[in-house]
């Protein structure tokens, strides 16, 4: 009996939805007309369905029947039609999606009436599709990007020093090969540094050095380093810093305003103005840094946060696409947020929002 029942349960997994349906619908009838002839010949005890002294059930019988067939006909093909067919074409769907398909959609407008909980599934798969679509190429992005970052200047240093290992080098070109070895060298050292950082700050889910220290303070100082490092393009920083005091983690406050610093120097023009407020709120203290870059488009503001992504594509600026990260990163550990407003030829805006 116990493997007679597990066949008929085995037997039941290999059918589809539809075939179950059907089985279901038509045990359904079948009661349905079982009921209806047992009411039928109640109602022949009763007296009912005689004409001059002849029982005649056929009529009854024929309506009975012909009514419960209608009613099963109609309940099969509007759950084939509501349900299983758009369950079916989300079964595709995801079968594409599954296959690396990152572009497939279903639009429940282009077939007719689709229940409630079948359109917020459809939503809610078009969103995921979305949001893999993005991962992807975050992660070709990544592979890019990071291979580029580090082949780059392991290239230079092995062919910079292949080139000194030859015999009777003018001392300038020897000083000005040393100096790229040099510059490559801290470039991977910052590039590695950076990666380290950001993979502490990710790993972390509270701040355990919050200290109280001077905000207005750290901005200055951060403007000085800047200053010093992009001294050679001349570049006028304008600081308007209110007195504020602040509660969070000194050191990694200090590396988003330098991040911030060093990127609107960068890509600001020679004998350009950077400008940095502070500004109390409410409830917040706001922080913003201004460049006269190129800007940025749409495009490139709705990626600037994320990890190795650059809107530089050429690579003629120096830099890794790791630093935007980090900030965002650690004003989120902050109960913070930040806020790029840009447009290309005229320049950027980062604002950083610190609840106090």
């Amino acid at each position: 009996m116990k493997n007679a029942f597990n066949r008929l349960r085995s037997g039941m997994e290999t059918l589809n939805l539809t075939m179950l349906l059907i089985l279901n619908l038509f045990f359904m009838v079948f009661l349905l007309l079982a009921v209806c002839t047992v009411l039928v010949l109640a109602g022949v005890d009763e007296g009912f369905f005689y004409h001059d002294g002849q029982v005649e059930l056929g009529g009854a019988l024929a309506f009975v029947y012909t009514v419960c067939i209608l009613i099963a006909v109609s309940m099969v093909v509007m759950i084939r039609m509501v349900f299983i067919h758009p369950l079916q074409r989300n079964i595709e769907a995801m079968k594409k999606l599954a296959n690396g398909d990152f572009a497939v959609r279903v639009n429940h407008a282009e077939h007719g009436y689709v229940p409630r909980e079948m359109v917020e599934f459809e939503q809610s798969f078009n969103k995921a599709a979305e949001e893999l679509g993005g991962t992807e190429i975050l992660r070709k992005d990544f592979i890019n990007n990071f291979s580029h970052e580090f082949k780059t200047p392991i290239v230079s240093i092995s062919g910079f020093a292949d080139l000194l290992l030859e015999e009777q080098l003018p001392p300038e070109d020897q000083k000005e090969y040393l100096t790229i070895i040099r510059d490559e060298s801290r470039r991977l050292a910052d590039l590695a540094t950076n990666i380290l950082t950001l993979n502490r700050v990710e790993s972390q889910t509270i701040l355990t050095d919050k200290a109280c220290f001077s905000l207005d303070e750290q901005l200055r100082q951060s403007v000085l380093v800047t200053q010093q490092k992009w001294r050679q393009k001349e570049l006028d920083f304008d600081a308007d810093l209110v007195p504020a005091e602040y509660t969070g983690s000194e050191g990694l406050l200090k590396e988003v305003w330098l991040n911030l610093l060093d990127n609107a120097a960068k890509f600001s023009p020679e004998g350009g103005t950077v400008a940095v407020n502070l500004r109390k709120a409410k409830s917040a203290l706001m922080v913003s840094v201004t460049d006269q870059g190129e800007g940025m488009s749409a495009d490139t503001q709705a990626h600037i946060f994320e990890q190795f992504y650059q809107g530089d594509t050429s690579h003629t600026t120096q830099g890794n696409g790791l630093g935007l990260a980090m900030v965002k990163k650690v004003l989120e550990l902050h109960g913070g947020s930040i806020q790029v407003n840009s447009a290309p030829g005229q320049g950027s805006c980062f604002t950083v929002t610190l609840p106090i």
